[in-house]
């Protein structure tokens, strides 16, 4: 599982370096007003429901997202289905603002809830459980691993992030977490909606803003993914940090 090739750090530092003094303008300027960050949460949620669904194929437009989220408008011609991955969208980011502080700890409870909320009324069978049998990923270079080593694999996962034994910064640590939690593939459905919740968790802790990979570079991220699978995390890097 921890097949991590490294090798690409040094190019990245000035990447992270301007990351990291963009991050200590953003404290410099902390608390900010009330009606500030209310804003730029809608937006966000916006943002990152539209892109998040996209990438998974449903078709509603940034601006018919906004209607169902805002406006609680159904959009003729659009599944219900559709619909729902919207508000359930929705409910997993609010809960992700819930649960967040300075001193939060990953738990697979977390993980857990956020796939429970993204799936909610869509697949309530499968929804915050563990899958029990075997999938494969149209695409994907690599076959996920076995049900039943699911559940061990993700106590693993959960426990090289908490302990950070490579000693990675935060956008490293977010990026493999992101990458090896596809890679366990750990339910039937909903994989990379709570995969990119999930790793908002590690970058919003330390006070960053969420990192929303762009339906645009959909095709540039399951490449990223793949050469993820061979221990090559150049390309996913890159992604987070423009992210």
């Amino acid at each position: 599982m921890w097949n991590i090739d490294l090798s690409y750090r040094e190019e990245f530092q000035s990447t992270f370096d301007r990351l990291y003094d963009k991050l200590a303008v953003l404290n410099q300027n902390r608390p900010l007003p009330y009606s500030a960050i209310s804003k730029i949460k809608e937006s966000l949620s916006i943002e990152w429901t539209y892109n998040s669904n996209s990438i998974e194929g449903n078709t509603l437009s940034l601006r018919e997202t906004q209607m169902v989220l805002q406006d609680g408008i159904t959009v003729k011609g659009k599944s219900l289905r559709e619909h729902f991955e919207a508000k359930n969208h929705e409910h997993a980011i609010n809960y992700l603002y819930q649960i967040i502080n300075d001193d939060y700890v990953l738990r697979s409870i977390d993980i857990l809830s956020l796939h429970g909320l993204v799936l909610r009324t869509i697949e309530d069978d499968f929804a915050g459980r563990i899958r029990n049998a075997g999938v494969r990923i149209t695409g994907a270079n690599f076959m996920p691993p076995n049900a039943n080593k699911v559940s061990d694999l993700l106590d693993e996962l959960i426990l090289f992030v908490n302990e950070n034994p490579l000693q990675l910064n935060d956008i490293e640590l977010a990026t493999i977490f992101h990458h090896k939690l596809v890679w366990i593939h750990p339910f039937f459905d909903g994989n990379g909606r709570t995969v990119r919740l999930a790793m908002n968790l590690l970058l919003m802790r330390k006070g960053f803003p969420p990192a929303i990979i762009l339906k645009n570079d959909r095709k540039k991220y399951y490449d990223a993914l793949n050469q993820a699978n061979n221990g090559n995390y150049q390309k996913l890097t890159l992604l987070m940090c423009q992210a």
